[in-house]
């Protein structure tokens, strides 16, 4: 099974839209539904989905696509500051039917070397702390990412 990665073009951009429903009720706007119900009467897809989408637009020439056997089993999007040579990994996403494959890896592994050759001297990546992030954890850790800060999110019913 061989794991193409490339740039990331527009008409790929409805299949990225469906990973990220798919796979993005693990975040924030997800445990604020589970906790107090919907945010504004609406799912907490109806909020992450078009903002993540946004981003993505936006990072258009820093987002690539992991294909195999043609189809996209994932994505990664990412930006580099030249000033400080720090570059970060913004989104990272395989679909469910392809995680255990390598994918994940395979894409960050190809992002630290865009890193590497465009002269940054760290890379960072933030993520989740609850069990829906466990695997995205483990291939940051298995990719050499050493945790360095934690970040916790408060919240209230009002």
């Amino acid at each position: 099974m061989p794991i193409k990665i490339r740039p990331a073009r527009p008409n790929d951009m409805e299949d990225i839209r469906r990973i990220v429903q798919r796979i993005w009720a693990i975040g924030s706007d997800w445990v604020l539904e589970e906790r107090y119900g919907s945010v504004g009467d609406e799912r907490w897809d109806r909020w992450l989905v078009p903002k993540v989408m946004a981003r993505l637009w936006e990072e258009l020439d820093h987002l690539l696509v992991s294909e195999v056997d043609g189809q996209i089993a994932g994505f990664i999007a990412y930006g580099t500051s030249a000033a400080r040579r720090v570059g970060t990994i913004h989104y990272n996403g395989v679909a469910p039917e392809f995680r255990g494959r390598g994918v994940g890896t395979r894409q960050v592994e190809h992002v630290l070397g865009l890193f590497r050759e465009a002269g940054m001297e760290i890379a960072t990546v933030g993520t989740g702390l609850n069990e829906g992030h466990a695997a995205a954890r483990r291939v940051y850790e298995k990719c050499g990412f050493e945790r360095v800060m934690d970040y916790t999110m408060y919240a209230q019913k009002l």
